[in-house]
């Protein structure tokens, strides 16, 4: 039975591999433009969505596989365990979404799948704020004023930005408001972990998957803000975002269960 240490090991067996990090930023990149050589709107929506339900499961196995090595009952057991049940959730939410698009030919927003979309963000909080206590037990009166400035300004931003585009407060502006909401709070657990998980290797595996973190995040606000006006397809630049977000986690957790 895995014991956790009482002191996490400073250094990994391997360093990131920052060419590898590169790679998947220029293969989702890549995918994403390759799409559109294929010859019809269906074959390019079955591929995507495909694709979108491998990403989050594929972060989902790694996640899982790295809070068992820790030990369910351990401090980052938990953290990780937490990881993967938030992108089992985003995975979840992908099947349901490839169903009502492409099955039942139905518009998937708003649909059930929201509810695992939304179930994402808590899951995620939790992992990051078990880890960040693990490093970081206090958090200064400078944090605590940045923090909420920052969610409040995500938050703000995109109001105005939605109010600007439908000019009414109706059931769009309320219900993309709610999921806003749940990155803007995310965002700045996620920043305030790239300055803890800073130094040291193991530290940059932690940063690498932060990171992408964020950028899952801010792709999620670009997509609830697209909904608004019907901006948003299958085909859409915001997809990068969870393509290369979700592959740098698998690799960064990869990485970093190796250490263990």
């Amino acid at each position: 039975m895995f014991v956790e240490p009482d002191i996490v090991p400073d250094k990994l067996e391997d360093r990131i591999n920052y060419k590898v990090i590169l790679l998947i930023i220029f293969v989702t990149m890549s995918f994403q433009g390759s799409i559109f050589l294929l010859q019809s709107d269906d074959d390019r929506n079955e591929v995507i969505s495909i694709v979108s339900i491998i990403n989050p499961m594929a972060a989902a196995i790694f996640g899982f596989i790295t809070a068992k090595r820790y030990g369910y009952s351990m401090t980052f057991g938990k953290a990780y365990l937490a990881l993967g049940a938030g992108f089992l959730c985003a995975g979840i939410a992908e099947c349901i979404y490839l169903i009502y698009d492409l099955v039942l030919q139905i518009d998937p927003y708003p649909s059930i799948a929201d509810v695992f979309f939304f179930g994402l963000y808590p899951f995620i909080l939790a992992y990051l704020i078990m880890s960040i206590k693990f490093f970081k037990p206090k958090t200064t009166i400078k944090e605590f004023f940045w923090m909420p400035v920052i969610t409040m300004a995500i938050i703000s931003t995109y109001i105005t930005l939605s109010f600007e585009q439908l000019q009414e407060a109706n059931f769009d502006f309320y219900y993309g408001i709610i999921f806003a909401v749940l990155p803007a709070l995310v965002l700045p657990f996620a920043i305030l972990g790239a300055m803890t998980f800073k130094g040291g290797v193991i530290g940059t595996s932690w940063l690498i998957l932060v990171f992408s973190i964020i950028a899952l995040t801010t792709g999620d606000v670009w997509y609830y803000y697209l909904e608004i006006f019907d901006g948003y397809d299958l085909l859409h630049p915001v997809n990068v975002f969870w393509y290369a977000g979700y592959w740098i986690i698998v690799y960064a957790l990869y990485k970093h269960g190796k250490s263990i």
